[in-house]
């Protein structure tokens, strides 16, 4: 008597097939998302290795510098682009599985909001408006031979100018206040490495979270046959 009811086939699969819809979509955007990602930190870090090609991205040869920066143009926008894509679409999925698994949906939020609070992730989402409805990247160069911290590499490190950033006003408090803290402005590079290095933890999060999402308790509790 205390066995539980048998569990109704065709209404938890719907379910299941429901979610792994969704399922899959956060899946492929997230794949897009670390695909451009790699492609911008790898375009960015040539210069910071190479010294041949951080000497001529400082000089004046705009022929042999311009697929350089027309790339780096192309990867930044790919980058962004990506990154609100993969939030959208897992808003979408937490929305179906809210009802379910409300449990999983607030823990998801909350590791999202660890991720929301970082100023790097503040400003490079807005960045993306930046970009969308303003300008194009400013970009500035810096060189230190000498510094220790750049023992290894060459010295060189792509920023954005926070003065240029900042002639746009529609930036949300938390984006101003970081630029602001800049002399020159963020290193690119270190910048969307934050970003992505925190993502990289919640998604790796929400993805252990697939198959128990068609197996939990309280789901198929939800999902029995209703005795006779």
């Amino acid at each position: 008597m205390d066995d539980p009811q048998p569990v109704d086939g065709n209404l938890w699969g719907a379910y299941v097939n429901a979610g792994n819809e969704r399922w899959e979509i956060v899946r492929r955007s997230w794949s897009v998302f670390v695909r451009n990602t790699r492609e911008l930190s790898q375009l960015l870090a040539i210069p910071s290795k190479r010294t041949a090609v951080s000497l001529l991205l400082m000089s004046d040869d705009r022929e042999a510098t311009t697929p350089f920066w027309e790339e780096l143009d192309q990867r930044l926008h790919n980058e962004l682009a990506s990154a609100v894509t993969l939030v959208d679409h897992s808003r979408r999925l937490m929305k179906y599985y809210r009802p379910y698994i409300p449990s999983m949906v607030q823990e998801y939020e909350r590791r999202n909001e660890n991720v929301t609070d970082l100023r790097e992730t503040a400003f490079l989402r807005d960045l993306r408006n930046y970009l969308l409805h303003y300008g194009v990247p400013p970009v500035i160069q810096t060189l230190s031979l000498s510094s220790p911290a750049v023992a290894g590499g060459t010295g060189h490190a792509i920023k954005l100018s926070a003065d240029r950033l900042l002639e746009w006003g529609s930036w949300k408090a938390k984006s101003r206040d970081y630029l602001a803290e800049f002399k020159d402005g963020p290193d690119l590079r270190q910048t969307v490495a934050v970003y992505a290095n925190s993502m990289s933890g919640l998604f790796s999060w929400l993805f252990e979270q697939r198959l128990p999402s068609h197996s939990d308790p309280a789901v198929l509790d939800g999902f029995r046959v209703e005795p006779e």
